[in-house]
């Protein structure tokens, strides 16, 4: 009966995502992680404390995490993937983000103005 006939079974194979073995941005460090780990990035974000659309803003270098989660990230990948500061800004820059701190809480630290 020619009503009877089946398709025959479609094999699907899963998306092979790529990422760099070299990752040079926070984006590729941040993907290689996670593919290393073997997580979803809705288990990435969980670990990290953020949304799995911050986790995926971050993989697709839409944005950058604030100074408050940068700690996790630090943790997360088990290094500071930023290059070695050279000038005394970027060590400034590179404390306050390793610290977790906005510029108004170093502001206040160093007796900056106090905001209203």
């Amino acid at each position: 009966m020619p009503f009877c006939r089946q398709k025959p079974p479609t094999l699907k194979a899963l998306r092979a995502e790529h990422y760099s073995e070299n990752p040079q941005t926070l984006s590729e460090h941040l993907k290689k992680r996670r593919k290393e780990l073997g997580l979803l990035q809705r288990e990435a974000a969980e670990l990290l404390g953020v949304s799995t659309d911050t986790v995926v803003n971050w993989e697709n270098d839409k944005t950058k995490p604030v100074a408050a989660q940068f700690r996790p990230v630090v943790a997360f990948l088990g290094y500071d993937p930023t290059p070695e500061p050279t000038t005394l800004a970027e060590r400034l820059e590179a404390k306050r983000r390793l610290l977790g701190t906005t510029f108004a809480q170093v502001a206040r630290y160093l007796g900056g103005t106090r905001a209203p």
